[in-house]
């Protein structure tokens, strides 16, 4: 009899009426989003726009809040003004490359991975955001 219930158990989630979908799934959208973000914000041209992507792919928004879109939890800043500051591309990919590397107070961890392509394409993003949306 236990044989039976056991991997009737494991089947249906042992009797819970609704489930929490993955993290994952929640933010299946956030590169949509990021876009429509990104678009209020005054965000143009196709690199711009692909930084967008990147940004929402890459999990900023686990950390950040860029138009209303990721998480306040870590109280890291909120980039849709990131351009306003008068940051130079080169030092954004910088930044993004090795974060403690170029602030030695930086808490955010590296993004090497994502290649000089995609580094370039989010720097690009971040430094025409200007805060206009």
């Amino acid at each position: 009899m236990v044989l039976l219930v056991v991997p009737l158990v494991l089947l249906f989630g042992a009797g819970c009426a609704e489930r929490t979908p993955p993290a994952d799934a929640l933010r299946d959208d956030t590169p949509s989003k990021m876009r429509a973000a990104a678009l209020r914000n005054a965000v143009h041209g196709p690199v711009a726009l692909a930084g967008a992507r990147v940004y929402g792919e890459s999990g900023c928004t686990n950390c950040h809040t860029y138009g209303g879109v990721g998480s306040t939890e870590l109280r890291a800043p909120d980039l849709t003004a990131e351009g306003a500051k008068g940051k130079s591309v080169a030092r954004l990919v910088e930044f993004l490359r090795c974060p403690p590397c170029a602030d030695s107070g930086s808490a955010m961890p590296p993004f090497k991975a994502l290649g000089e392509r995609r580094l370039r394409r989010l720097a690009v993003f971040l430094a025409v955001s200007k805060g206009g949306g």
